[in-house]
């Protein structure tokens, strides 16, 4: 019987693969699943994964798998068709990194003469390749054996240990790999010395998330002490932070890629420069080289009016194509510009769109776009007016219309249509009627 916790994990995994998953497998899929420990209080540990054959499914000529059909060195989802997942209902050490409980992804990096690795991803619910390795939790070391008999199919195991704990293997051809894993001990939580945290903040139709920790200043001198100038500084504690981005951006100036950077300053008196470099998960900023540099820029310092005990990352100045990303701590602020093409990207989806025969088409969204962003207005009227078709007395779309009739020039239309919104904000009921009045009021009051 499988555990109704286990079930539920099951059923959020299949959920979340790709639409099409189901529909272009070539290999059989297997659940692999074991209670590690006791039967009613120990941990089920289960794998998901499709089991590629040695022989080619279309013409059934046999392959070479490891350093062939697998390439050594690169990244393998480990099975075939969508990721393969490991469920594991408690924590689990896997050589000293505790995995959480919960869904992970699985894949390795086998390797020929060196270490093969098994890594765990936390980019769960999506098909097995490409492999995005920015999401690893962790890699681990694989211990690599020949078979004695051939295995035609990959095949994933579990083990249990009689000492408790257990053991992935891996066997498909003519190797195995193997690593241990075991219950997690106990455990001592200690505050940290310098929080982690991660802000997430979306700018525009671009979502940006920081990772970083926030070191105190505890009665020490900051920068120019603490955080030396000239030097290259993690900006913050621990490992260095990390920004991402879902869309490119142009950062204090230079464009940059959609993707994760570690973000990089060297603090001066009346200058900061501040740089990204791709994610390297490094350790402050030891190993820091210039030549990986993506984009630099400089940035003048700001006075802070109030000293900032602990360093803070937040973002300011919010617009649909740009953002300021502040780094503040003691009385210090330094404003890194971020901006973003929303033009670029949103101008051919909206035309797309409101081209598309049929469907409910979101006409004053896509007139405000272009209103805000100073585009064809005369294409931004006709859409306003589409939409009033549809909702002849809604008076806030009829402001609107007044908002682009006078962007235009247009001050008698614009002020006729004011007069509309208002006059029918004045009949209808609810809270919203007094706020819309006024605000025709404004357009009217502006016009003359």
């Amino acid at each position: 019987m499988i555990h109704p916790r286990l079930t539920l994990a099951l059923i959020a995994a299949a959920m979340a693969l790709p639409l099409n998953a189901q529909q272009t497998r070539k290999s059989p899929h297997e659940t692999v699943s074991t209670v590690i420990g006791d039967r009613n209080t120990g941990n089920r540990v289960t794998l998901i994964y499709g089991r590629p054959y040695t022989k080619d499914p279309n013409s059934g000529a046999p392959r070479k798998i490891w350093g062939g059909l697998v390439p050594w060195g690169e990244a393998y989802r480990l099975g075939a068709d969508e990721a393969t997942l490991l469920v594991t209902q408690q924590p689990i050490v896997i050589q000293g990194v505790t995995v959480p409980a919960g869904t992970h992804m699985l894949y390795m990096v086998p390797s020929e003469s060196g270490t093969s690795k098994l890594a765990i991803s936390t980019n769960v619910g999506g098909w097995g390749e490409p492999v995005d390795e920015t999401h690893d939790l962790a890699r681990v070391d694989l211990k690599k054996e020949a078979l004695e008999k051939p295995v035609d199919q990959l095949t994933l195991a579990i083990e249990k240990a009689p000492e408790g704990g257990g053991a992935l293997r891996i066997m498909w051809e003519n190797t195995q790999f193997t690593v241990p894993f075991r219950a997690p001990g106990p455990r001592l939580d200690i505050p940290a010395a310098s929080p982690a945290s991660t802000i997430k903040q979306r700018v525009g139709v671009t979502d940006i998330e920081v990772v970083y920790s926030r070191p105190g200043m505890k009665g020490r001198e900051v920068f120019g002490g603490l955080v030396p100038y000239g030097e290259v500084w993690r900006t913050g504690a621990n490992n260095a932070t990390l920004i991402s981005f879902s869309t490119p951006v142009t950062f204090q100036g230079t464009r940059v890629e959609a993707g994760s950077y570690e973000l990089f300053t060297i603090p001066g008196k009346d200058e900061w420069t501040v740089i990204l470099q791709k994610a390297a998960k490094q350790w402050g900023a030891y190993v820091y080289d210039q030549k990986n540099d993506v984009a630099r820029g400089t940035v003048k310092p700001v006075d802070h009016p109030e000293a900032v005990e602990t360093f803070a990352i937040n973002f300011a100045d919010l617009r649909d194509d740009s953002a300021t990303l502040n780094l503040v701590w003691d009385r210090t602020r330094v404003p890194v510009k971020l901006e973003t093409d929303v033009v670029s990207t949103l101008v051919p989806q909206i035309e797309a769109v409101m081209a598309s025969p049929g469907g409910k088409k979101p006409y004053v969204p896509a007139a405000m776009f272009y209103l805000d962003h100073n585009l064809d207005l005369k294409k931004a009227l006709g859409w306003m007016d589409a939409a009033i078709a549809e909702q002849p007395d809604f008076y806030p779309i009829i402001y609107r219309k007044a908002l682009i009739q006078a962007k235009m020039g247009d001050k008698e239309g614009a002020i006729a249509t004011a007069k509309q919104s208002m006059d029918l904000a004045a009949k209808a009921t609810g809270q919203a009627k007094d706020e819309y009045i006024r605000l025709n009021e404004a357009v009217i009051a502006g016009l003359k």
